[in-house]
């Protein structure tokens, strides 16, 4: 039989539904496989299994038709044929007569009836034709090219109606993008997962990889061992004692009890009520100075999402990050830090020029890695510091380095802080020993007052236009103009309470007492 027709198969993913039937057949598949199945694996599956179908519909329907036209084959009279060169006209074979043609030696030539009241002479018995080749091409030829093609036009849809309906079952449980039918699981009982708790216990919590645990665990036997592998990792992942956290790919688990404390809970000075601002509302002079600041609560998880690949970056720490040890998670680095495909913490490393290496946290939901606290202490950073961090071959683990500068005095805005808990800023001489970006660039000499600043405003709530203004008036005293450039306020505010770009603009445009000039410069009224 000639190839079916499914050139225009992919015409049918326009609607991108996926029904009942086919998530039966994806459950048929993986209870044959015994083995889980991505979602892109899954995705081929429902696609080469349409194909299938659709094909067979079409062939049954050519069979009513007649028997398919090839030139090789022998014809006889009244016999109804199909022809697929002419877009599947059906005819009748009229008479059959030896054609004359030294060169083809010997053939049949047929007169044949067509559905349109046309008559056509076609040739027969004539085993060397270029149709003949074509149909045997098609017929041997896999459909995984069919299914490729398909899934290149319409993959991304056809991926995300899957993840809908796959959500929306209980037949298939997934661990990451891994899926696979319940009731094949392997048990993994109490005592079992008491003893995981006992070997990340052991080592300080963790993390373990599953290979690692199953070995411990001596889980090895005759079943599948991805089926083993998927088995615990979704008994660790139902259980609250268990959080995964490896990189994308690659599973591993830590004790939940005995992750830092500034993974499970926010630390004070990255706390913020903000949401993400929508850049396109800004103006292009505020979107390009928003981009400058990197700070992560102007942008969502979906934002995040998006972002391109990238190698290295320079990151500019304002003083919240600065004292929580922390840098900020944003479009301009997402791609250098590892993602994950469900867990909201990913346990990473940094090492840093003397190949130190520092233990840290990527928390995904509130978009910062944190760890560095004491690296920041020892490279002597401030407020302002600029920070680089590059990606290397090993998946969870980031070069960190502070951008170099040969220690000197440099003039700083300086925070002095009374013991009523006021405070000034100065411009002084303070000695240096990092590069710095000077709009942002402040030396903290009383970091106890200032903690104790913070501690006391958790429970006042002082209005946002109130801090600004006593900010703007340190500022503007340190210029004979009165003018203020907003990233010098953002960075100013920020030392005082977490305030997200966008916030302290929109503060701004309705303040009383500052008006805006040109250039990101406000001026302060007398």
């Amino acid at each position: 039989m000639a190839s079916i027709p499914v050139q225009n198969l992919a015409d049918n993913w326009q609607d991108t539904t996926i029904t009942h039937t086919d998530l039966q057949n994806l459950t048929n598949t993986l209870f044959e496989r015994e083995e889980p199945m991505d979602i892109e694996s899954l995705a081929k599956v429902i696609v080469a299994t349409r194909i299938k179908q659709q094909e067979a519909a079409i062939a049954a329907k050519i069979k009513s038709l007649g028997k398919v036209y090839l030139p090789k084959d022998i014809y006889s009279t009244d016999e109804a044929l199909v022809f697929p060169l002419m877009d599947w006209q059906s005819g009748k074979v009229l008479s059959v007569r030896p054609g004359v043609n030294p060169q083809l030696g010997n053939f049949d030539v047929m007169t044949v009836s067509l559905e349109n009241g046309s008559e056509k002479q076609f040739a027969a018995n004539l085993p060397s034709h270029a149709l003949n080749e074509e149909a045997d091409q098609a017929q041997t030829s896999s459909s995984t090219d069919k299914v490729e093609e398909i899934l290149k036009t319409n993959g991304r849809d056809i991926k995300a109606s899957l993840l809908g309906a796959l959500k929306n079952q209980t037949e298939l449980v997934r661990i990451g993008t891994a899926w696979f039918p319940q009731s094949l699981l392997v048990d993994m009982h109490k005592g079992q997962l008491n003893l995981v708790e006992a070997l990340l216990d052991s080592q300080s919590g963790g993390p373990l990889s599953s290979a690692d645990l199953i070995e411990e665990m001596e889980l090895k036997s005759k079943d599948n061992p991805k089926l083993i592998e998927f088995s615990l990792n979704y008994a660790l992942q139902e259980d609250p004692r268990f959080d995964e956290v490896g990189t994308s790919g690659k599973y591993s688990w830590f004790l939940r009890k005995l992750e830092p404390k500034y993974v499970l809970e926010k630390p004070l000075t990255l706390q913020s009520t903000a949401t993400c601002q929508v850049f396109s509302d800004l103006s292009e002079e505020k979107q390009k100075l928003f981009l400058e600041l990197n700070d992560e609560l102007s942008y969502s998880l979906k934002d995040l999402d998006s972002a391109p690949e990238k190698d290295s970056a320079s990151i500019v720490l304002n003083y919240p990050h600065w004292r929580a040890g922390s840098l900020p998670i944003t479009p301009a680095v997402m791609g250098i830090f590892p993602s994950a495909l469900e867990t909201e913490h990913v346990k990473v490393e940094f090492v840093d020029d003397e190949n130190q290496r520092i233990s840290a946290w990527v928390v995904i939901p509130e978009r910062y890695v944190i760890g560095l606290r004491e690296w920041f202490e020892a490279q002597d950073l401030i407020p302002g510091s600029v920070v680089e961090v590059r990606k290397t071959d090993q998946p969870g683990v980031i070069r960190v380095r502070a951008q170099k500068k040969h220690t000197n005095k440099e003039w700083i805005k300086t925070l002095l802080i009374g013991s009523d808990n006021g405070f000034v800023l100065l411009l002084q001489r303070q000695p240096i020993s990092a590069g710095f970006y000077d709009r942002m660039a402040i030396k903290i000499l009383d970091l106890n007052s200032l903690d104790t600043i913070w501690k006391d405003r958790q429970s006042k709530k002082i209005p946002l236009e109130k801090d600004i203004l006593r900010m703007a008036n340190e500022l503007a005293r340190l210029n004979n103009q009165s003018h203020v450039h907003f990233t010098d306020l953002y960075a100013a505010i920020n030392l005082v309470r977490r305030v997200a770009p966008h916030e302290l603009l929109q503060a701004l445009e309705t303040h009383e007492n500052i008006k805006y000039i040109a250039d990101n410069y406000y001026h302060l009224a007398e």
